[in-house]
């Protein structure tokens, strides 16, 4: 039993480190951007990923056949348009508002399963439509204006990208090797951006440390060994109380945009990212099971 409590906290502590690298990372990507491409940036970001992947796990990634990239294709689709339009957002946004709107792909999720399903929205889900609505207004639209900035909506479509991603994952991994599934994904992602990026993006003279360090902490640390610990540690609790904790996202974002990213957060803004997160917590908390 103590046994137990002891991989589930060491499982649920790792998650957290994850959901701080993944949140901390939103200013080295943004500060990246200035000296390359998004999609050049993202191109060699997810074929290191892949590399360093298929050499931590090359027995999984034997296992890639047909049906694999079949449904990892159709995954890492989804995840495609999540990070392109989240990369290219940040050229055009703060990190901390990328990192909040991001995390509204968690609300999202069960919108998209009720109009899949044909089913009418219940309490729960309208009132964290709400709380996310009034946060996202509330961060990202100004004063005497009615429309979302530029960055913020193309963020937005990044969350939606996500969501599908998080409803396709669930549809269509448990189906095969998890890491091998994995790979395919970000091997796609990698493939396509680098082809864009090298087909419409100058191709930088040199690269800057900011971006070698991006690029780099990015793809072992955000990619590659964020998938993995998901991988291993997932049955040691249950995906609530990993989705909870991984609400923690966007929450170091806005700190490390606040600290490190020179991003100024307004009494108006900091009250919208509070009901965002409530609306992710709620969202999560009130799935049955």
């Amino acid at each position: 039993m103590l046994n137990n409590i002891n991989k589930r906290t060491q499982a649920e502590l790792s998650m957290l480190v994850v959901a701080f690298v993944w949140g901390t990372t939103f200013v080295m990507t943004k500060n990246a951007l200035d000296d390359i491409g998004p999609f050049l940036f993202l191109g060699i970001r997810f074929i290191i990923a892949f590399i360093v992947l298929a050499l931590l796990s090359c027995k999984n990634m034997l296992q890639i056949n047909p049906a694999v990239l079949r449904s990892g294709g159709i995954i890492g689709l989804f995840l495609l348009l999540g990070y392109a339009f989240q990369t290219v957002g940040l050229k055009y946004t703060s990190s901390s508002n990328a990192g909040f709107i991001t995390g509204l792909s968690v609300v999202l999720v069960p919108i998209i399963y009720s109009i899949i399903n044909r089913r009418l929205l219940g309490l729960s889900i309208i009132i964290t439509v709400v709380f996310a609505a009034t946060g996202l207004y509330l961060m990202s639209v100004q004063p005497g204006t009615f429309h979302l900035g530029r960055g913020d909506l193309l963020v937005l479509f990044c969350a939606l990208g996500f969501a599908l991603h998080i409803i396709a994952v669930d549809r269509y991994s448990h189906r095969h090797n998890p890491v091998a599934i994995t790979g395919v994904q970000i091997l796609l992602v990698g493939v396509v951006c680098l082809f864009i990026g090298l087909l419409f993006e100058p191709i930088p003279r040199s690269f800057p440390p900011s971006v070698i360090s991006a690029i780099l902490v990015t793809a072992v640390f955000a990619t590659t060994m964020a998938f993995l610990l998901q991988n291993a540690m997932q049955k040691y609790s249950t995906p609530t109380r990993f989705a909870v904790i991984l609400t923690m996202e966007p929450v170091f974002a806005g700190m490390a945009g606040y600290l490190w990213g020179g991003d100024i957060l307004t009494l108006r803004i900091v009250l919208g990212m509070a009901l965002i997160l409530a609306a992710m917590l709620l969202s999560i908390l009130g799935k049955k099971g």
